[in-house]
């Protein structure tokens, strides 16, 4: 039997935070989530009424922060028309259930809308660049400032602090997400200024010399990314002592991660993750998942729990009820300590709630 039954995401209720009942509503979710065994709600909605409906079930509540290696404050998204958006019933109707399952989505009138935080407008020079240098965004890129700089790093730990103090949640997950690649797979900022002369007085190289996958230039990024842990760490502490803090990773192969600056043996290494949630994404095979598990167990060496986080949400998921227990067997046979689905409106929409309890009794 796992050690822990997660679960990732809102509640699904009729309200939302802003609405003066909202809290009228969680007892019965919550409820509901403890009678298939949940132990622990990760995500959540980052307010104090989940936590304390959650609490008076023996739920545990670690609302998570997105978070890329380099943080992203702003983006040129492209957005989509969808013919998805001309149902007839209404969204939620078993009628239109039914025709999204057999409809093939056709997309339309692409468009681009930029974004960027306050924080990154008033601070241009914590900006990180890719290898061309330019401030433009083509589309579907991100805006990311770099850790280099501590008050970058600063200004993200806050957030961090801020969401725990205001859920007073039982801890707090970095969620790792994918950010800006290229072809090879490895991330493609880092060559602002800054980080360009830290690396050349540590290596006596120029990066703008070496592929942006060379090792050492990778690995001299990655130390960023585990220095910003270190510190977000130590702050969630301070906050409180007790607090669990812990960080998901899309589940790759292991020569993968460092390609994204997630050099997680270091995390676990270093003491600097109470937990490690492995997250099976949008890859449902089952050989991949014993693979890419079974490394992180083995690594982990029993010094930090290792979670499986199985997703049923997004495209290429488990969204097969057999297929979903199938991955829980073949996560516990790993090694693992504990086991969960992704996310919480999958999860209603899929009926996966006694597939949640049988996850449990494994």
């Amino acid at each position: 039997m796992p050690e822990r039954l997660v679960l990732w995401g809102p509640p699904v209720v009729e309200r939302v935070p802003a609405d003066p009942d909202y809290a009228e509503f969680l007892p019965g979710w919550v409820q509901k989530c403890a009678d298939v065994g949940v132990a622990k709600i990760i995500g959540g909605d980052k307010t104090l009424a989940l936590t304390e409906a959650a609490h008076a079930v023996g739920i545990k509540v670690d609302p998570y922060v997105n978070y890329n290696s380099f943080p992203r404050h702003g983006s040129a998204r492209v957005r989509y028309g969808w013919s998805l958006d001309f149902l007839r019933p209404p969204v939620t109707a078993d009628e239109a259930r039914a025709i999204m399952d057999r409809h093939r989505p056709i997309f339309d009138n692409p468009q681009v809308g930029t974004s960027m935080t306050d924080f990154a407008r008033q601070n241009p020079q914590y900006r990180s660049f890719t290898r061309d240098r330019s401030y433009t965004l083509q589309p579907g890129e991100d805006l990311y400032l770099s850790p280099a700089f501590p008050e970058v790093r600063a200004e993200q730990t806050q957030l961090f602090v801020e969401t725990l103090a205001q859920t007073q949640g039982d801890g707090i997950q970095v969620e790792f997400v994918l950010g800006n690649e290229d072809e090879n797979g490895a991330v493609t900022y880092g060559y602002e200024d800054r980080t360009v002369a830290e690396f050349q007085a540590k290596h006596g190289e120029d990066p703008f010399d070496l592929p942006n996958d060379d090792r050492d230039w990778l690995q001299f990024r990655a130390d960023y990314v585990t220095l910003a842990l270190t510190e977000m760490r130590a702050a969630v502490k301070q906050e409180n002592p007790d607090a669990v803090f812990s960080t998901t990773l899309i589940a790759g192969e292991k020569d993968d991660y460092l390609k994204l600056l997630h050099d997680w043996p270091a995390w676990i290494e270093q003491g600097l993750i109470d937990e490690f949630y492995i997250w099976f994404r949008t890859n449902s095979d089952l050989d991949a998942l014993e693979r890419q598990l079974g490394h992180a167990v083995d690594v982990a060496a029993g010094r930090t729990p290792v979670i499986a986080e199985l997703s049923c949400y997004h495209p290429g998921s488990f969204q097969q009820p057999d297929l979903m227990l199938r991955a829980a067997e073949v996560a516990m046979g790993c090694g693992a300590d504990g086991v969960g689905i992704y996310r919480t409106h999958a999860v209603a929409q899929l009926d996966f709630w006694s597939v949640l309890e049988k996850m449990g009794k494994l």
